[in-house]
């Protein structure tokens, strides 16, 4: 190889590493940067996930309180009261309760957490049920105590009156059982899917007896 040759070959070998040297390390970097904004993108995922479900868990323990409540200071000294429909009083729940955040719990539809999603938004219609039930045996019994105080207990206290009120009264204590079952059982098994999933520790809160 003529001394031209051989100088024009050691420029083309060194510009050639020069320039691979250049390309990777601008690969590294930008795969270093893809590297550790992906970590930091997951990490704040599995922290949002984290933080739904143990809101979720909050929602349910503050509705499950609310019957757990109205069945220990309402509901069970009035039992075995055969003239339950008509003894028992009229009784409101004040609190405004959350509600469980749907949209911040899409990810449990993946694998089969599917089905506690669904189990959490049933346990939570059960609980609105009640309240809604309770709003009209409410509505119902003021009536029947206006009417009550107006005309009298005969006129008053007709076979289809008594039967309604008893019927709305009688699913009063029906719906409060179910809708204490349902929460219970999402509660644990909520609980249970946190600590498998995310290998931290649940919320384990005090419920009120």
């Amino acid at each position: 190889m003529t001394p031209f040759l051989e100088w024009m070959a050691n420029i083309i070998r060194d510009n050639v590493e020069t320039a691979l040297a250049a390309l990777f390390g601008t690969f590294l970097g930008a795969f270093l940067a893809f590297y550790f904004e992906r970590r930091h993108a997951d990490k704040k995922e599995r922290e949002a996930q984290i933080s739904a479900a143990k809101h979720a868990q909050f929602v349910i323990t503050t509705q499950l309180n609310a019957v757990k409540n109205m069945k220990k200071q309402v509901l069970d000294p009035m039992k075995d009261d055969i003239n339950r429909h008509l003894t028992l009083k009229p009784f409101s729940v004040l609190a405004k309760f959350p509600s469980l955040d749907i949209a911040s719990l899409v990810f449990m539809l993946e694998g089969d957490s599917a089905q506690l999603l669904n189990e959490l938004m049933i346990s939570e219609h059960k609980f609105r049920t009640l309240l809604g039930a309770l709003d009209q045996r409410n509505e119902r019994h003021e009536i029947m105590q206006k009417r009550l105080a107006t005309l009298g207990p005969e006129a008053t206290l007709d076979g289809a009156t008594v039967a309604i009120l008893k019927d709305m009264t009688d699913s009063i204590y029906g719906l409060c059982d179910d809708a204490l079952k349902g929460l219970q059982e999402s509660f644990e098994k909520l609980k249970t899917f946190i600590e498998k999933k995310f290998n931290v520790k649940a919320l384990s809160l005090e419920f009120v007896y």
